[in-house]
C-alpha cells in the first residue's frame, strides 16, 4: 500500500475536520438572549397607563431575510437561522424593555388597554467583515514555516504550499462585526387615532479575531445585535416617555 505523504494527509485531515464543524454548526439554531436592564422611567406617582402591544410587522431588506455571503463579508443571521421568527423574535425584547421602564401596564387583552403599540421591524441583523489581506498574511506565515521545517527544496515547496493553507484556514483573523436595529414603532389610543410615532436605529460595532472555518454567530450575536437591539429600544423608550410627559402636563 502506498504510503500518503504527511502534508496531503494534514490537509486531508484539515478539510475533512473544517468540513464536519461547519456542518455541525448549520443544525444550530440561534437564540436571541435579550439582557435584563431595569431603568425606572416613571414620570408620574400613580399606575402608568394600560397598554396593548400589537403586531410586530417584518419590514427588513432581503439581503437580511436571505443572508448573504460567505466568506470575506457575510450578512446573518438569515431567517432559517433564527430558533424563532424575527418579528417574534423582537416582541419579546420590546415587551421586556415596556415592562422594565415601568412606562406602560402591559395587558394581555386589546380592550383592556388605554394605547395600543405595534412596531415595524425595519432592520435586525449583523454584518461580518474580513479583509482578503489577512489571508495573505496568515498564509505567509503557514508557507514560511512550511520552509523553515522541509527536509529538501521539493519538500519545503510541498509543505509551505499545505501550511499555507492550514494558516490561512486556522490563524485567526482581524475580523469586523456590525450589528444593526432600526424600528419604527406607532401608538395609537383606544379609539385607534394616531398619538405618537417614532423610528430608532441602534448600531454596535466591534472587532474580533476569528477563524475563517469558524462560525460564531451565536456569540456575536450575544454580544453585539442584543447591544443594537437595546439602543433602538433606548431611544425609543425616551421618546415614548417624552411624549407620555408632555401629555400629562
Amino acid at each position: 500500500m502506498k504510503k500518503v505523504p504527511l502534508p496531503h494527509r494534514v490537509l486531508t485531515v484539515l478539510v475533512l475536520g473544517a468540513a464536519l464543524a461547519g456542518a455541525g454548526c448549520s443544525n444550530d439554531r440561534i437564540v436571541f438572549v435579550y439582557p435584563d436592564e431595569a431603568f425606572d422611567f416613571r414620570y408620574q406617582e400613580e399606575e402608568p397607563p394600560a397598554l396593548y402591544v400589537d403586531a410586530v410587522t417584518d419590514m427588513r431588506p432581503p439581503e437580511q431575510r436571505e443572508g448573504q455571503g460567505h466568506f470575506f463579508t457575510i450578512t446573518y443571521p438569515k431567517d432559517e437561522a433564527w430558533e424563532a421568527p424575527a418579528t417574534r423574535i423582537y416582541a419579546e425584547a420590546l415587551a421586556q424593555d415596556l415592562e422594565q421602564t415601568s412606562l406602560f401596564a402591559l395587558v394581555p387583552l386589546r380592550g383592556q388597554a388605554e394605547y395600543v403599540l405595534s412596531a415595524d421591524l425595519l432592520s435586525l441583523g449583523c454584518r461580518l467583515e474580513r479583509s482578503p489581506l489577512s489571508f495573505l498574511l496568515t498564509g505567509a506565515v503557514g508557507a514560511g514555516l512550511g520552509m523553515a521545517l522541509g527536509d529538501d527544496a521539493s519538500h519545503r515547496a510541498k509543505l509551505a504550499s499545505v501550511l499555507a493553507v492550514v494558516g490561512m484556514l486556522t490563524i485567526p483573523v482581524p475580523t469586523t462585526n456590525a450589528a444593526e436595529a432600526e424600528v419604527r414603532l406607532t401608538l395609537k389610543d383606544a379609539t385607534g387615532n394616531l398619538v405618537w410615532e417614532a423610528t430608532c436605529l441602534g448600531q454596535y460595532e466591534a472587532k474580533k479575531a476569528v477563524t475563517p472555518t469558524a462560525r460564531q454567530d451565536q456569540q456575536l450575536v450575544n454580544e453585539h445585535l442584543t447591544r443594537a437591539v437595546k439602543r433602538a429600544n433606548a431611544c425609543l423608550m425616551g421618546q415614548l416617555r417624552q411624549f407620555l410627559v408632555e401629555k400629562g402636563s
